[in-house]
């Protein structure tokens, strides 16, 4: 029960602070992404531009999905 109440509230504030982009985290991801694409790429040779997978917006679609199961983990501790 413990455990499930650290694990809830963990990834319930992980995920609420990428979903409601507290300081811009959503957008820091995504040049974070950006750039370790660019630096993959240069370390095997290639020019190309880098693929983009997600965007800020995908970072806070899955925040809000971490952070709803979060909350699924709260009130399975609380049963």
């Amino acid at each position: 029960m413990v455990l499930l109440l650290v694990l809830g509230v963990t990834a319930t504030l992980a995920g609420g602070w990428v979903a409601f982009d507290v300081r811009g985290a959503a957008g820091s991801l995504e040049r974070w992404q950006e750039r370790n694409h660019e630096l993959r790429a240069r370390a095997a040779g290639s020019f190309d531009p880098p693929d983009r997978w997600i965007t800020a917006t995908g970072y806070r679609l899955m925040g809000a999905l971490v952070s709803l199961c979060g909350l699924v983990l709260l009130l399975l501790s609380a049963v």
